[in-house]
């Protein structure tokens, strides 16, 4: 080995020589109109912030839908969640949706369609691939002459259209197609091999960047997987420009700290997160999942970089600057799920470029953007340790010491459900069969020799945070992340007849409390923290107490506080407010509280519960909200925007 992989966890982070820049030099992008929000998180920063100040705390409770877009195939009247974001500009909103991730372009101001690009992509590549459905939208490119809409199907193809005309552009590809699996590397075959895409490309220059995602890896038919290289592309002619192994293969820096030759057959380590893109100095951040398999990792010995971890590429040329991995050896599921958030802050009086990574375990890690050092110190602290046969966990983990956890991390018997004596006895009676730890203590085998049936701990494999993401307020500094607290049980199993993997993931229940929640609640929240402190503000319920708690019979008689919702809120930050929705298969609403205290001023009803995140835009004077909403097999997902009356 190149160094020890000890070494490599002391220092925690690895640098190659970078120019130094001031930090007080411009913004990481150039902000875009502000009616406009032309990228998934609007701007490549991935802030997700709207400086539209139409809609205000004393108006927002008139909201109203003012136009909705609704399905007319069966392909995408199937589809009852939709989670991308639309993007809005020029003029024009565009949008995927159903099964195959067809594109729409439509007027904001009333929905009328203005094109729609059918995907016809062959049937065994759409059947075998791991991310079907609408995914999370496109990405749009000029040169100020001509303009394109980039895609990713599910079958792994890139597609670059017309913006004015949703026609496949002939110069580009194979009449406007690129097959990515082509261009991955590795051998394999292209109609079978399941890997896909679940987050747009990011464009920036003439360069286009795919993300891949891969198939859930909780309980893998083999531990041999379809690697999730990173692949950039020509905006222009469709040409690999470069590639990037998340996985090192022999004599690439990291390629040391996979043992027994792991890197040679383990797949994942995709980033099925968007990405971001500091437009002036022009690096490319990515959020790396882990390896193949979720839970279990003896057959990929050694600290795996660079799954789990927060990866700066030069945009133009693919080189590494820096890493940190978030998680060594992750056997949690703990891939970084969002995209990175870049932010100007100023700490003990000094100006910083930063790039924020909100995690699932509920951690926020902040770096100075240009050197990859941690703005607050990060410490490997050591943790539990494995005793599932084959398995190495790593002795150490990084923890950084601000900002502090937006979310409870491991459960014990003070965190249990204390509604009332009898509920409380009863919690502690139903986690006796399970081990019980802090935030790292590793999964453990169903039925292991000590009798217990797995290891429950929070956040679970989804989060904390997840998907969803973060908003990020540049006039304040402050960050606001919707989290879940998500109980898991971390249990594994053998199941020679499912895999070939030693052990894999059990789907073992979380024991509940007379159809109540094992935990005290909030069960969701939203938390606001000052990255220019690394301090918290303040949390709030992400939601409203669900009905199954509200009318428990074991309740009957106690006043219960606002407990949020059961499931993962989404945030966007407007400069006069916060809009929030309570999460996928929750209520039908969209809450907007105060991004200064986390008060609730408005409740907006809407016709379906919300698959995806909020973004607004303006055209003609008027600011609207777009999101999607539907309702589990009775509603297809629908494009709703909402608007002020027009008097």
């Amino acid at each position: 080995m190149n160094l020890p992989v000890q070494k490599l966890r002391r220092a925690a982070l690895l640098l190659v020589l970078v120019p130094a820049v001031a930090a007080a030099q411009a913004q990481a992008t150039v902000s875009p109109p502000a009616g406009e929000w032309p990228n998934y998180h609007r701007d490549l920063a991935s802030t997700r912030y709207s400086p539209l100040e139409q809609i205000t705390r004393e108006n927002v409770s008139r909201l109203q839908v003012a136009w909705t877009w609704k399905p007319d195939t069966a392909q995408s009247a199937a589809v009852y969640k939709n989670e991308n974001t639309p993007i809005m500009i020029g003029g024009v909103l565009y949008f995927t949706t159903g099964l195959r991730r067809d594109v729409v372009a439509a007027d904001p101001s009333t929905g009328a369609e203005k094109w729609h690009w059918r995907s016809e992509e062959a049937a065994v590549r759409f059947e075998n691939s791991p991310r079907v459905g609408p995914g999370r939208g496109v990405s749009y490119w000029t040169d100020g002459r001509e303009s394109r809409i980039f895609v990713v199907t599910p079958g792994f193809f890139l597609v670059a259209l017309d913006a004015k005309t949703g026609k496949q552009v002939p110069s580009f590809g194979t009449n406007g197609v690129v097959d990515l699996k082509l261009q991955l590397g590795v051998p394999l075959n292209p109609d079978s091999a399941v890997i896909g895409n679940s987050s747009p490309p990011i464009v920036f220059e003439n360069t286009v960047v795919v993300g891949p995602a891969l198939r859930e890896g909780s309980r893998p038919p083999s531990f041999r997987n379809v690697p999730g290289r990173v692949m950039a592309f020509d905006a222009v002619t469709g040409a690999l420009k470069w590639r990037f192994n998340t996985i090192p293969q022999s004599g690439e820096f990291g390629n040391d700290t996979w043992l027994d030759g792991s890197a040679e057959y383990t797949g994942n380590a995709g980033v099925w997160a968007p990405m971001t893109v500091d437009a002036k100095l022009g690096y490319l951040y990515l959020p790396v999942e882990a390896g193949t398999g979720d839970y279990y990792g003896g057959h990929r010995p050694g600290d795996n970089l660079f799954s789990s971890s927060l990866v700066c590429l030069d945009m133009r040329t693919g080189k590494r600057v820096w890493h940190f991995q978030l998680v060594h050896h992750d056997i949690w599921d703990r891939d970084v799920p969002t995209a990175p958030i870049l932010t100007d802050i100023t700490v003990d009086g000094r100006l910083i470029e930063a790039v924020a990574q909100i995690t699932k375990q509920g951690y926020t890690y902040v770096f100075d953007r240009v050197t990859g050092k941690p703005v607050w110190p990060i410490i490997e602290r050591a943790v539990p340790q494995t005793d599932v046969p084959g398995e190495r966990s790593a002795p150490t983990q990084p923890i950084p010491t601000k900002p502090p956890p937006f979310d409870v991390q491991g459960i014990t018997i003070d965190g249990l459900i204390d509604f009332t004596p009898a509920l409380r006895a009863a919690a502690i009676e139903a986690v006796k069969p399970f081990r019980l730890g802090q935030l790292n203590t590793p999964p453990s085998v169903v039925g292991a020799p000590d009798g217990t049936m797995g290891t429950l701990s929070v956040p679970g494999a989804v989060g904390g945070a997840n998907w969803e993401h973060g908003s990020f307020d540049p006039e304040t500094g402050t960050l606001y992340v919707g989290s879940f607290t998500n109980p898991f049980n971390f249990g594994l199993a053998s199941d020679s007849a499912r895999s070939d993997m030693r052990y894999v993931g059990r789907a073992g229940r979380v024991p509940s409390v007379s159809e109540l929640p094992l935990l005290k609640p909030p069960y969701n929240r939203i938390t606001a923290i000052d990255l220019n402190r690394g301090e918290q503000l303040w949390m709030v319920p992400g939601g409203d107490t669900p009905d199954r708690v509200k009318n428990n019979p074991a309740l009957a008689g106690l006043t219960i506080p606002t407990t949020g919702a059961l499931t993962r809120p989404a945030v966007m930050a407007t400069r006069t407010l916060l809009f929030a929705t309570e999460g996928w298969g929750s209520r039908a609403v969209l809450h907007v509280h105060d991004k200064r205290t986390g008060e609730r001023v408005a409740d907006i009803p809407l016709p379906g519960s919300v698959g995806g995140s909020p973004m607004s835009y303006m055209v003609d004077g008027r600011q609207y909200i777009a999101l999607w909403v539907g309702v589990e097999g009775r509603m297809a997902a629908e494009l709703i925007t909402l608007a002020l009356p027009r008097d």
